[in-house]
């Protein structure tokens, strides 16, 4: 084998390594609701806003009450947005793009019914 067929080898090797390694990343993302109502949540993988564009692949959009809930995204980026208590299916936040991992570990959102 001459040293370039052995180069094409070992760059097509690096790549495909790669991919793989990032295809089994669960990236999780952890939401976690306080107080005592309900809100509606969205969350998708992708950087468009707003979080329900077609760019974007929904991973949730439904409601949640209080307790601790975990997406694994696959993904570096994700878009999240909710509701209020008191409109919880109009009355949406502005879209936010953010991390999936943070310094301090997986992307943590805490969200107040409040």
């Amino acid at each position: 084998m001459d040293a370039r067929a052995v180069a094409i080898a070992l760059a097509i090797a690096t790549f495909t390594a790669g991919e793989r390694a990032e295809a089994g990343v669960e990236r999780p993302v952890f939401v976690t609701i306080t107080g005592q109502g309900v809100l509606r949540f969205r969350l998708a993988v992708g950087i468009t806003a707003p979080c329900d564009s077609s760019d974007n692949r929904m991973l949730f959009d439904g409601r949640l009450g209080p307790g601790r809930y975990r997406w694994d995204t696959g993904a570096r980026e994700v878009c999240y947005q909710y509701t209020s208590r008191a409109l919880p299916d109009s009355d949406w936040s502005e879209s936010r793009v953010i991390s999936t991992t943070t310094r301090a570990g997986p992307l943590e959102i805490v969200l107040s019914t409040d």
